[in-house]
């Protein structure tokens, strides 16, 4: 059975400094052998439905910041599960939209970004009958929970950057439990800029499944009390 690391939703190129090292010093302290990254790798800011910031970078010149600072990435896990989160696939679902350069955008996003071979990109994936999935159905405070009471199935998901830990649900006869990762990203960047006034903010953690028994860790952001 595996012992599997997984790093939560990171969107870079705006994701949270130290995190990175983070997630490399909790799976070397486990022994992690597989490594599984929960979607919303990059942001694409720029692509998106919502109105972006106007200080920000265009298209363009973000991918290019996002293709640099994923060099560190790439070597710190040369292989790895890609899950497809939301904000990874709007190029693929912006494409037609907004006229996007057809020559840089109309290829996998494996392509786009020049992934390692060792990077596997799948909308989800069971190991050691755990699913792993971004977490679009898992929405709301309780949401991973409820995630895995309603397939019956012990499940990890990221997607919700305010949630963090670990729920179990039981019959008689079994026991699963839903994992919310939460995330790598800074809260300070203007990308996340829409979230000021939410009163929940980003929880900066990353989740470890060792032979199918959850763990949680989180980054140490100097508030512990």
């Amino acid at each position: 059975m595996a012992i599997v690391g997984i790093i939560g939703d990171t969107h870079v190129p705006y994701e949270l400094e130290g995190y990175l090292e983070f997630c490399q010093n909790v799976f070397s302290a486990y022994g992690v052998d597989t490594v599984v990254h929960i979607g919303d790798l990059i942001d694409h800011h720029s692509l998106s439905f919502h109105q972006s910031e106007p200080m920000l970078k265009g298209a363009h010149c973000e991918r290019i910041d996002a293709r640099e600072r994923l060099q560190e990435w790439y070597k710190a896990f040369p292989k790895l599960t890609l899950i497809h989160g939301n904000h990874d696939l709007i190029p693929q679902r912006q494409l037609k939209n907004i006229g996007m350069d057809a020559e840089v955008w109309m290829k996998p996003l494996k392509d786009v970004y020049e992934m390692p071979k060792g990077w596997v990109l799948a909308d989800e994936i069971e190991i050691d009958d755990v699913l792993y999935h971004h977490g679009h159905t898992a929405l709301g405070v309780n949401g991973f929970r409820k995630d895995a009471e309603m397939r019956m199935q012990s499940t990890v998901t990221g997607h919700n950057h305010s949630n963090a830990g670990i729920s179990a649900t039981a019959t008689r006869n079994r026991l699963v439990w839903g994992i919310a990762v939460g995330s790598g990203v800074d809260n300070k960047q203007m990308a996340f800029a829409y979230g000021r006034q939410f009163p929940r903010k980003p929880i900066v953690a990353c989740g470890v499944v060792i032979h199918g028994a959850p763990i949680i860790e989180y980054m140490d952001l100097g508030g512990w009390k």
